[in-house]
C-alpha cells in the first residue's frame, strides 16, 4: 500500500469514529438536555403551584372564667298541637353585668289593635284580659305586646323560695300556653286564626336584700332581651 492510500484509509476511519462519536454525543446531549428540562419543569411546577389556602381561624372560646353575664329571649316554639311555650337563658358576656342569676321571661302575645308605641308606658292592657292573672303591657319595636298573665305565661326566679337563679348553659322555660285558650281579640290575619308571640326576659344585676330588683323598676344594672317574633295558627 502507498503511503498516499495509507494516508486516504487513516482520513477515512477518523471521519467515521468522529462521526459516531458526534452523533453519540448529540444524542446523549439532546437526553440529557430533555431530561434537565424534565426536572427542571417538574421542579418549577412543584414551586409555582398553588398553596392550600390557609385554614380560617378557629372562633374564640368564650372565657370560662367570665362573670359577666346577659339574658337572651329565645324564639317561641311549638309545644304541640295548638300549644306554644316560650324560652331564655343566660350567656357569659364580656358586655354583660355582674349578676346572681335573679331574673325571668315572659311569653307575650301582640296586640292587632294597637298603635305605635315608644314605651310600656304607651301600652295598656285590654279591657277584655283579665287583671286577676297579673296581666302587663310591653312595647317592643313600636308595637304593644300584650302578657295576659303572669305564672301562666312566664318563668321567674322569684317563684320559688329560695329564688332559682339562672344557670349557664341551662334554658328556662314558660308554662305552655293553649292557643284556644288565648282572647278572640288577639287572634289576627285574614281568618282571624294567627297570634303573633315572642319572650320578653330581664335579667337583674346584684341588688341588696332590701332593694327592689332593677328589672322591676329598683336602681342598678340589667340586661334586657327581645326575642326574635313569631306567627302561630291555632
Amino acid at each position: 500500500m502507498t503511503n498516499t492510500l495509507r494516508l486516504l484509509a487513516a482520513s477515512v476511519a477518523v471521519l467515521a469514529l468522529a462521526s459516531c462519536g458526534g452523533k453519540t454525543g448529540e444524542a446523549g446531549n439532546a437526553a440529557g438536555a430533555n431530561a434537565a428540562v424534565a426536572v427542571t419543569g417538574n421542579a418549577t411546577g412543584s414551586a409555582t403551584a398553588p398553596a392550600a389556602a390557609p385554614s380560617a381561624p378557629a372562633a374564640p372560646a368564650v372565657d370560662p372564667n367570665e362573670k359577666r353575664m346577659a339574658i337572651e329571649a329565645l324564639p317561641v316554639a311549638q309545644a304541640g298541637p295548638g300549644a306554644i311555650v316560650g324560652k331564655m337563658h343566660m350567656i357569659r358576656s364580656a358586655s354583660g353585668i355582674e349578676t346572681d342569676g335573679i331574673g325571668g321571661g315572659c311569653m307575650v302575645i301582640e296586640d292587632p289593635a294597637s298603635k305605635v308605641c315608644h314605651a310600656d308606658s304607651d301600652c295598656k292592657v285590654p279591657k277584655y284580659v283579665s287583671a286577676a292573672g297579673g296581666p302587663w303591657a310591653y312595647c317592643a319595636e313600636s308595637k304593644c305586646w300584650i302578657k295576659p298573665a303572669d305564672k301562666a305565661f312566664c318563668w321567674k326566679s322569684r317563684y320559688s323560695t329560695p329564688p332559682t337563679p339562672f344557670q349557664v348553659g341551662k334554658p328556662q322555660s314558660t308554662p305552655e300556653v293553649k292557643l284556644a285558650s288565648l282572647p278572640a281579640q288577639l287572634l289576627q290575619g285574614p281568618a282571624k286564626n294567627q297570634v303573633r308571640a315572642r319572650v320578653i326576659a330581664c335579667l337583674n344585676g346584684k341588688f341588696g336584700a332590701v332593694e327592689a330588683p332593677p328589672c322591676a323598676g329598683g336602681k342598678g344594672k340589667r340586661s334586657d332581651s327581645i326575642g326574635e317574633a313569631k306567627t302561630f295558627t291555632r
